[in-house]
């Protein structure tokens, strides 16, 4: 099996401009990418935690690009996410709306018989997930999240496929931004952020017709969609959906319509910390159910 290693990130000025892949496989290969951290490559201790700027600090790097034989703008990639395994130890810098009240406080989480210990006593099952997975925009660069980003998705995790647009030829896919634990809205301004090993099988996929990007869950499927408003969001959101049903299920739009918006299950898929609500809009996740036909 291909190991796509640590050392072959996309440096943050760089986001969305490399076009040489790094890495070159065939539709239906299953590679193992390891990604880093959310500031240091691996983070072993405390001290790992407060890095200086000379001294190994690659912030917001994920790994790639990766090239997928015969994949061509119109079609998708179908990535099926295999396994994350955890390597050292996660942990958060801190923010969050309340952050003038609870100041930044960068912290360790260690993992024990499988559980996130967390402050006060309390653990949580580790629950993997890739915070930021995109295709490489088209010559007209990116648009909100159409073509993936960092869209701090739970959903995106093992035993699921996320499909993502293609829009140059190979895809260009590039991944990284784990968090070992993290709840829907990513409200403190991070999840549990740790460098990774990620196991994926990645194939073409001509069968959905997408725009943005969808996943595929064993009962569901979840399409995502981003604009400037709540509202617009929401809109554009339940169209993808639409068109979806309509595709899958041989229905009206009318019929599609009905079904997205009375059985659908809504859910705000990006982060809304602070800030970054109005910086980056807020991301939308539409889940409509399988085996309704």
């Amino acid at each position: 099996m291909k190991r796509l290693t640590r050392d072959n990130t996309v440096p943050c000025g760089m986001r969305y401009k490399v076009f040489e892949p790094v890495m070159k496989i065939d539709p239906g290969e299953t590679i193992i990418v390891e990604t880093i951290n959310h500031m240091t490559p691996i983070v072993r201790s405390e001290a790992d935690l407060h890095p200086h700027r000379s001294e190994g600090y690659r912030e917001r790097e994920e790994t790639g690009p990766i090239y997928v034989h015969g994949a061509k703008p119109g079609d998708s990639l179908a990535i099926k996410i295999e396994q994350i395994d955890i390597v050292g130890l996660p942990h958060t810098h801190g923010s969050g709306p309340l952050q003038d009240v609870y100041p930044q406080k960068p912290l360790a989480y260690p993992v024990v018989d499988g559980r996130c210990q967390m402050p006060g006593g309390l653990s949580v099952p580790l629950a993997p997930m890739i915070g930021d997975i995109y295709t490489t925009p088209g010559p007209d660069g990116p648009k909100f999240y159409d073509h993936g980003g960092n869209m701090d998705f739970t959903e995106v995790k093992p035993g699921n496929i996320l499909y993502l647009p293609v829009l140059r030829e190979g895809g260009l896919l590039v991944l990284g931004d784990v968090h070992a634990a993290q709840g829907d809205g990513e409200m403190y301004g991070e999840g549990a952020e740790t460098a990774s090993d990620v196991t994926v099988t990645i194939d073409v996929d001509r069968k959905y017709p997408l725009s943005r990007p969808m996943i595929e869950t064993k009962d569901s499927f979840i399409c995502m969609a981003c604009r400037e408003t709540y509202f617009d969001s929401l809109k554009l959101v339940i169209e993808d959906a639409m068109k979806l049903a309509s595709a899958i299920y041989g229905i009206s739009k009318e019929d599609a319509y009905i079904f997205c918006t009375m059985v659908g299950s809504l859910r705000v898929a990006g982060c809304i910390s602070n800030k970054r609500a109005t910086e980056q809009n807020i991301l939308l996740g539409l889940s409509i159910p399988k085996g309704c036909k």
